[in-house]
């Protein structure tokens, strides 16, 4: 789904610190810096008569550290360029506008509407941009080679150098993996497969930036972090923000570092490294790594050339993606399906495309999708879901499904068009 431009690779919500500062990436605790076999000794924190060291001095001692862990040669100019958070709204606006076409964010924005994930009045780059500005704190940007942190106090804290820490990993990839050729930029038509190959790259940083936080910061460090995590200024913009862009949002780090944790215990970071060679390709690989270790890959699912012309005279393919199992979760926990319930639903996804179609009138667009699931139970648990999700959200869904497709089509006028021919023949293949 079009969310915003992917090549920036931030930590873009400070709660994804507090997350790397209590878990290991996995949801279990970190290891103590004794039991861290990477573990670089603690400097102490300078006291009221101590001379307070230079940020650069700092961060190029950190760079050393996180070369030390992740083992990857460091690049020539590992200095950062500190902004504020002026400077930082500026340069989310100016990159959003310019990576993201208006009619890309029109396009998304109908297709995130049509499946009831945005109020009807919402703006997706207000609400981008609300999100991203409010919880960046740092960035890395392979477009042009260069490290930005925010300093928002104007100090140097715990907060500053863990995101230096995350951030500096993203430059080490760059330098070793290339990561504008990694198609992070593929989210409107491979919205799924690009939220994967981010999961890989933040799942990376977070698991070098816990292990950095482990052996270099104090409990009251730590503390403090926690403690910028619940800023209420922060809190009240994940509050407004929709699941669909928050959970999109914290995935790449919640489950991309249990991903790479998952990696880590196969094979190390070298095991880390040939994941780069062979990306993941959707979220499910990244949900469930054991698919991914296997070479489980999706089913290829795609639309006839002439579906619109189904649809009747003045109808449009406007857009297309691919939901994945994290979109379809998300989708029916906002219908109202119970949290478990929604997560079995989406297991055993195998595939899936959504298109979205413009009628001849105003407001006419429908959204079709197509899933295929692993097992016919699948598909049978998947629809009785899915229909709830559709009612729950007022969508009028038409579900057809032949063996272990589903496919569903969600109109905004219930019986304006009668699309369940047009159905039973994608679910036929």
């Amino acid at each position: 789904m079009l969310t915003g431009p992917r090549r920036r690779l931030a930590i873009l919500l400070a709660i994804a610190l507090q997350l790397g500062a209590c878990t290991g990436g996995d949801g279990s605790p970190s290891p103590s810096a004794a039991e861290s076999p990477t573990a670089i000794p603690s400097a102490a924190t300078p006291s009221a008569a101590t001379p307070v060291p230079d940020p650069l001095e700092v961060y190029r001692a950190i760079a050393a550290e996180v070369v030390a862990i992740r083992g990857l040669d460091a690049p020539s100019r590992i200095d950062p360029r500190i902004i504020d958070a002026a400077q930082l709204r500026a340069n989310i606006e100016a990159e959003f506008e310019a990576s993201n076409p208006a009619a890309e964010i029109l396009l998304g924005e109908r297709l995130l509407k049509g499946l009831g994930l945005l109020p009807a009045d919402a703006s997706l780059r207000d609400m981008y941009i609300d999100l991203q500005g409010s919880q960046v704190i740092g960035y890395y940007d392979p477009a042009v080679d260069e490290l930005f942190l925010v300093s928002r106090s104007g100090g140097l804290g715990p907060i500053e150098r863990v995101t230096y820490a995350h951030e500096f990993t993203h430059e080490l990839q760059d330098r070793q993996f290339d990561l504008e050729s990694l198609g992070l930029d593929e989210a409107l038509d491979q919205g799924d497969r690009a939220l994967a190959v981010l999961a890989l790259v933040e799942g990376d940083a977070v698991s070098v930036q816990t292990t950095w936080m482990t052996a270099n910061l104090s409990v009251a460090e730590l503390a403090e972090l926690a403690a910028g995590a619940a800023d209420p200024e922060m809190l009240a913009v994940l509050a407004r923000t929709p699941p669909i862009l928050l959970e999109t949002s914290l995935f790449p780090y919640t489950a991309g570092s249990a991903f790479v944790t998952a990696l880590l215990a196969a094979g190390g970071y070298a095991a880390v490294d040939v994941a780069f060679a062979n990306l993941p390709v959707s979220t499910e690989q990244v949900i469930h790594p054991e698919k991914y270790l296997a070479g489980e890959e999706p089913v290829d699912v795609s639309f006839p050339a002439d579906l619109a012309a189904r649809l009747g005279a003045g109808w449009t393919l406007d857009a297309q993606d691919t939901l994945g199992e994290l979109q379809l979760r998300v989708w029916l926990r906002q219908g109202g399906v119970a949290g478990d319930v929604a997560r079995l639903a989406a297991e055993g996804w195998g595939g899936d495309r959504v298109a979205l179609l413009g009628g001849p009138g105003v407001n006419d667009d429908v959204v079709v999708i197509v899933i295929e699931w692993d097992t016919i139970a699948d598909a049978a648990a998947f629809r009785v879901a899915a229909t709830d999700a559709a009612t729950g959200l007022s969508l009028n869904p038409v579900v057809a499904t032949s063996g272990r497709r589903v496919v569903i089509a969600l109109m905004p006028d219930a019986g304006a068009i009668d699309v369940r021919p047009i159905l039973e023949a994608l679910a036929a293949g």
